[in-house]
């Protein structure tokens, strides 16, 4: 009834009049999948698949806010058969010429999914487009209405940019959108069966306009109210893997050397370190201990690759069969040719692994409950590869014995406390003074690969994808953060956070008392004062907070990164 089939295809654009709904992609419907979600890189248009290089497979460039599902119920997907073809039904749909709703309009049905914290909530409205005859040069009129204008099959399955409400204000007086939504048209093109979608080019504001108190002098357009997202340092996960791997080998190694490991104020891992005089000794030869050091773990890339690990893993173990010696020549870092005109060359030293028994005497275990843990060997073969086995090795090889994971089980996931501390590595691996958004989460998730939404499930040895193989930028997958965390809770988070009340021991973790000692300027303003502040009350305003999801997550890490930029602006210097 509604067919396209014709000579030329004119693109007709449509206003969105609304933004409710979902899918599982990014982008306006492709030709194979029928609004399925996901697709090719279309027409340019500035809300298509945000950053993503079709020809790297990866995250780059430009990434901005847009509307997310928070977790919880449900979405609506346009319903495909076994096949991957579009289930066909009957919609409604309005004419744009008359506005005469049609209710037998051939459209794609829906079906419902989970709607995982962080997807994005795309469109669903069904686009229009007219047909103009290639010889005539005249529009093609439909048969049914008699206007100008066909209803598009499938739905457009669009992001959707969301205007900042703490720099504009609630502008839906007018666009008429709820969720601060910015107004889109959509593109439907019925060569390529999809819609593409940009964010409405009409004036917010014209030029001598007041908006919210401020009156502007030059056009403010709808584009211009798109929120980019500005990752600062944790522009880090865009490093090459090796340089992450080597910055938790650091981590790991400043961990297994601690005396004593408790938190700081910010949910931060404190070390108690032991230093010793670089060249003198005891007289039984000893190394002279001179004191000992505290310190945080503080730097960017050792906090975001443990976030990495933890977040991905569920545990801070380095399985045997992946500590080979790092090899920064893959993806970035010194070429193999540079490498091999080193005199020592690259080391051949297997890379560190957590000690398991260490951390589990501070009460940490659930940093390194890996079900798996067992006793395990390694040695070089007669080609210099790395053996990891179970079994003890015979008289004739000589073997390093371990304990560990030799592989990383597929059951392990971030589950329950260890859910505070991923917040407390992201926050940490941040900018002290930025902010921590759902979107900054999302898109850094994405980027490090914690979010599968780009490239495929799987790759032959040419690096091609295999038959089947599942395409990621279709058939996204975003890390479920609602399926194993504990409700945040702010005010007991740092109820028990700050300084040490008793301390750790035994299998026994530190206990502390909300409070945290900074300096307090006095009546005379040259006059600082060491003074214990109670963390709840003097960051936060006592004001209260739970949730769970991402944005239980999202709250509990911008909550730790506010505490690191409060002790590092008042706590004194040998105390951070």
């Amino acid at each position: 009834m509604y067919g396209t089939k014709c000579l030329f295809v004119l693109l007709f654009v449509f206003s969105i009049a609304s933004a409710a709904g979902a899918g599982n992609g990014y982008m306006g419907g492709d030709g194979d999948f029928k609004g399925g979600g996901g697709g090719e890189e279309g027409g340019g248009t500035p809300i298509e698949e945000p950053g993503t290089d079709a020809t790297t497979g990866s995250l780059y460039g430009d990434l901005f806010v847009i509307l997310r599902y928070l977790g919880g119920g449900s979405k609506n997907v346009p319903a495909v058969d076994a096949n991957g073809d579009p289930i066909m039904t009957t919609g409604e749909w309005t004419d744009p010429a008359t506005g005469i709703v049609y209710y037998d309009v051939p459209q794609q049905a829906w079906t419902t999914a989970p709607a995982v914290g962080g997807e994005p909530k795309l469109s669903e409205e069904f686009a229009s487009y007219t047909i103009i005859d290639e010889e005539t040069g005249e529009y093609i009129p439909n048969p049914v209405t008699g206007t100008i204008y066909y209803p598009a099959p499938y739905p457009s399955q669009c992001v959707q940019p969301v205007a900042n409400f703490e720099q504009w204000g609630d502008i839906s007086s007018k666009t008429g959108l709820s969720d601060n939504l910015l107004p889109i048209i959509m593109t439907y093109d019925a060569t390529w069966e999809r819609t593409e979608c940009e964010v409405a080019p009409d004036i917010f504001i014209a030029a001598g306009e007041t908006w919210n108190g401020v009156t502007y002098y030059t056009d403010i357009s709808y584009p211009d109210l798109i929120q980019e997202v500005s990752f600062g340092r944790l522009n880090l996960g865009r490093a090459p893997q090796a340089v992450l791997d080597a910055s938790f080998d650091e981590a790991v190694m400043a961990i297994n050397r601690a005396k004593n490991i408790v938190l700081d104020a910010s949910g931060r891992l404190l070390l108690t370190t032991d230093v010793y005089d670089e060249f003198l000794t005891n007289p039984d030869g000893t190394p002279l201990l001179i004191g000992e050091v505290t310190k945080a773990i503080d730097s960017p890339k050792e906090n975001l690759a443990l976030y990495l690990k933890l977040i991905k893993d569920g545990h801070l173990i380095t399985a045997g069969v992946d500590r080979t010696p790092i090899d920064n020549s893959i993806q970035g870092g010194i070429p193999l040719w540079k490498l091999l005109e080193l005199e020592d060359g690259p080391s051949q030293a297997l890379r560190p692994t957590i000690d398991i028994a260490h951390l589990q005497s501070f009460g940490l275990g659930h940093l390194v409950d890996a079900s798996n843990i067992v006793t395990y060997y390694t040695y070089r073969d007669a080609e210099g590869g790395l053996v990891v086995q179970t079994d003890p090795c015979s008289a004739d090889i000589v073997c390093e014995q371990w304990t560990g994971i030799v592989e990383q089980a597929e059951g392990d996931v971030c589950a329950g406390e260890d859910f505070p501390f991923s917040a407390s590595f992201l926050a940490a691996a941040a900018d002290k003074t930025g902010v921590l958004n759902i979107d900054k989460i999302v898109y850094l998730n994405s980027i490090m690969g914690i979010n599968m939404v780009v490239g495929y499930s799987e790759y032959d040895e040419n690096q091609e994808p295999v038959p089947g193989a599942v395409d990621y930028s279709k058939n996204p997958i975003y890390f479920n953060f609602g399926a194993h965390m504990n409700q945040y809770q702010r005010g007991n988070t740092f109820a028990n956070r700050g300084n040490v009340e008793s301390p750790a021991g035994s299998g026994t973790p530190a206990t502390y008392d909300g409070e945290v000692t900074v300096l307090v300027q006095q009546a005379d303003p040259l006059n600082w004062r060491e003074t214990d502040m109670n963390i709840f009350s003097t960051v936060f305003g006592s004001e209260p907070f739970s949730g769970s999801d991402i944005t239980g997550f999202t709250a509990m890490a911008d909550d730790d990164l506010g505490v690191i930029d409060y002790i590092h602006t008042y706590q004194i210097p040998g105390l951070r």
